[in-house]
Order: structure tokens, then C-alpha cells, then sequence
């Protein structure tokens, strides 16, 4: 099965078409529009097996999945916690999409890896935490962001997501530390110099079996995140 993970910094609805080149099973989309209000039957037929949530309807986080994958929401109160939809796929594995943007005035770049923390010390007990899950999307952390706090609650959400056996799946497969990725997922601006790793898997070390990280000289003219393609 492959999956995409991918923020389309809005307009999900024209832009759609460029990720179904990846041919993929499951998009987990960030900054996507709800299907229902669009009047767009090229997006209608597209997300006819979908989970939506969002305030405001052009700008929340969708999972879509082929018409042959079955996919059923698992009922989590989400705590007030914005942007995460937690599924369960083919009756095989659960599956979180996630979009971190907390409901709170200022700057956010502190609180971006505690939404994740705090959704994990909600549900770790639910029995929807599992190694056998994956967790994927727009985390907005980056252990560089400017704030040294924030850097520190990323640390927090790594040990905390270990106590299930999940790992961030790029830095197991490549290596490297946090801070020191060679990749980049985002362009701040969509300068080619200001490049961040905001986007994430987290898995057990052998549920994923590949993992490419979109190419800027393409992805830039779309989206200031590059898409996150893997199979399992």
C-alpha cells in the first residue's frame, strides 16, 4: 500500500491532480478545502472515500483513500485538540493524520509539538496507540525553529511516541540527527533558502518500506511543503 502525506498550502482542490502522479492508496492532505463545499466535480468524484475536519471549510485536514481501501473514523474525542483524524484502515492498521496548528493567539512555534504530546497522553491508553499504526502529516516541528522551547518539546512528543515503539521513519532510514536533515519538507516562503523539516512518519522501524521526499525544483511551484510518499 502507499500513502502521501502532503500539505497543499491551500487550493487542494485545483492542485489535486498533481499528487494522484504519486498513485497512491491513501493522501492524508493538509490545508485542503471540504469536498462538500466545493463545487467541483472533478474533487467530488476524487474524494468520494474521505474523512474532513476543519473551521474553516477551505483549510483543514482531509484523509482520501481509493474507493477500494475501507477506512473507518475511530471514535476520539479530540480534547479541543484542532486537526487530527484518527481511522482505522482495511481493519488492519489505525492510522492518524495530522495537521498541528493549536487554537491559540501569537506565536505558535512552542506549542506545535505539545498538540501531538498531549493528543498522545489522551489516547495512549485507548488501545488506538499501537505499533502496528502510523502517524503522518504537517507536525510544524523542527527542532531549528527559533524558539529553544520548541525544540524541547519535540524531544518530549520523540520520547513520548517511543513508548508504543514509533519512530520518526526518516531519520531511522537515513540516519540522521534532528536539526541535521539533508531533506528538506518545507521552504519558508517558498525561499530554496529557507529550508525546514516540518513534515513527519512516525511507525515501527520495519512497518515502512520506502520513503521519498518530493523534489523542490517541481513541488515549489505548487506548495511550499513537499509531498512525503512511503509504502508499507
Amino acid at each position: 500500500m502507499k500513502i502521501v502525506s502532503w500539505n497543499s498550502n491551500g487550493y487542494f482542490s485545483e492542485r489535486f491532480p498533481a499528487i494522484l502522479e504519486e498513485r497512491a492508496d491513501i493522501y492524508i492532505i493538509q490545508e485542503c478545502e471540504n469536498p462538500v463545499v466545493m463545487d467541483s466535480e472533478d474533487y467530488t468524484e476524487f474524494a468520494s472515500n474521505y474523512f474532513w475536519v476543519g473551521d474553516n471549510q477551505k483549510y483543514g485536514l482531509g484523509i482520501f483513500a481509493k474507493d477500494n481501501v475501507k477506512i473507518e473514523l475511530v471514535d476520539l474525542d479530540d480534547k479541543g485538540l484542532r486537526y487530527f483524524i484518527p481511522v482505522s484502515v482495511n481493519d488492519d492498521f489505525n492510522l492518524l493524520g495530522v495537521w498541528t496548528n493549536p487554537n491559540i493567539e501569537g506565536r505558535k512555534e512552542i506549542y506545535y509539538p505539545k498538540e501531538i504530546t498531549r493528543y498522545y497522553e489522551e489516547h495512549r491508553d485507548s488501545g488506538f496507540f499501537n505499533e502496528e499504526m502510523i502517524i503522518c502529516g504537517d507536525f510544524n516541528c523542527d527542532v531549528r525553529l527559533v524558539n529553544k522551547q520548541h525544540g524541547m518539546n519535540v524531544y518530549e512528543m520523540i520520547d513520548k511516541l517511543s513508548e508504543k515503539g514509533l519512530v520518526d521513519i526518516y531519520h531511522y532510514l537515513t540516519g540522521e540527527q534532528e536539526g541535521k536533515e539533508s531533506i528538506p519538507t518545507f521552504y519558508w516562503r517558498r525561499n530554496i533558502n529557507s529550508p525546514f523539516h516540518l513534515d513527519h512518519i512516525f511507525s515501527a522501524p520495519d512497518k515502512v518500506k520506502d520513503l521519498q521526499i518530493g523534489n523542490a525544483d517541481k513541488w515549489l511551484k505548487i506548495s511550499d511543503h513537499m509531498p512525503l510518499t512511503f509504502e508499507i
